[in-house]
């Protein structure tokens, strides 16, 4: 497969960086390449400034863990709070990793928190479920005096943290707490481990072959996380397409980006909502690569601003 299957605008972007944002592995080089690829969109392009109508506020809480808390101007305390898992492969990324998307989530009018867990290689599985699992309870424990309703909080993250607020959701569920939940968002998740595909799934599951060279998590790199993470393939906290309390979930919203690794786990755990009764909204946007919202080209304005209004739209939908 060649560039025909990436959206123009994906393509307009790649040729004013000048190459196509992949990472390989093994995990020191999928650092280096990140380092690359964050100087080379700094020299490149104008990053937008962060939407000022959204304070933060950066605290330490249990277990010397760090969070960040955006409030909008028009919040009110009886909503819901969100919390939020970054991106990064469960090896790198931060607080700031997925700062514009928290804002984009504060946006709809929430509390949004966001945890700084502990990375791979260093801490390996279950470490970032676990401390993910603290800060949610830190969350709830202060949701009145950030401004947000203790009662119920909405779970989001992306790619590695998309695969978290489906884990920190089901665990939830299993602790008898499933009442908490307000919803799900997970853009782009982790699923299902790639040594765990069912039998029944494999002709389905093909995106980490078609896709292995066209995204930044390569197959490669998937290869590189999931080695540094080390989590038990079939776990029902890492493979949650495998949890079998699926139909217990809460409103779900999923993204997928259709040149992505990923693609397929969106779409078997959409199949599996759908399948299970759950109520879900689906958004899958051909011909662009994972995280293709946050890369700042004027050619990407549009699609961004579709995918970051649709964001907004199912926070909307899920308090309502």
């Amino acid at each position: 497969m060649g560039d025909e299957v990436f959206a123009q605008p994906w393509l307009e972007f790649e040729k004013e960086l000048g190459f196509r944002p992949l990472l390989h592995g093994p995990l020191d080089n999928v650092f280096a390449g990140w380092e690359k690829l964050g100087g080379a969109l700094v020299s490149k392009f104008e990053f937008p400034a962060p939407d000022d109508s959204i304070q933060t506020e950066d605290r330490t809480i249990d277990d010397g863990l760090k969070v960040r808390i955006y409030t909008p101007k028009d919040h009110s305390g009886n909503k819901p709070f969100c919390f939020y898992t970054h991106g990064g492969g469960y090896a790198m990324g931060d607080l700031n990793m997925d700062d514009g998307g928290c804002r984009v989530l504060a946006s709809a009018g929430i509390i949004v928190v966001s945890i700084d867990y502990r990375l791979a290689p260093q801490h390996k599985f279950p470490v970032a479920l676990d401390d993910s699992m603290t800060g949610l309870h830190w969350a709830f424990k202060n949701a009145q005096s950030l401004g947000a309703s203790p009662e119920k909080a909405i779970i989001a993250g992306a790619s590695a943290g998309g695969q978290l607020a489906l884990g920190v959701a089901l665990r939830l569920i299993d602790e008898g707490k499933g009442d908490l939940l307000a919803g799900v968002i997970a853009q782009v998740p982790i699923t299902l481990h790639p040594d765990a595909v069912p039998e029944s799934l494999k002709a389905k599951f093909t995106s980490y072959d078609e896709h292995a060279e066209h995204t930044v998590n390569t197959k490669n790199a998937m290869a590189a996380f999931n080695g540094a993470y080390d989590p038990p393939p079939t776990h029902k906290y890492f493979s949650v397409l495998l949890h079998d309390k699926i139909d217990e979930m809460p409103k779900t919203y999923i993204t997928c980006a259709g040149a992505d690794t990923l693609r397929d786990d969106a779409r078997a755990f959409r199949d599996a909502l759908k399948q299970k009764g759950v109520p879900y909204k689906y958004d899958e946007y051909p011909g662009y690569p994972h995280y293709f919202w946050t890369f700042p080209a004027q050619s990407l304005k549009a699609p961004a601003a579709e995918y970051n209004k649709n964001l907004v739209d199912a926070v909307k939908w899920i308090l309502s």
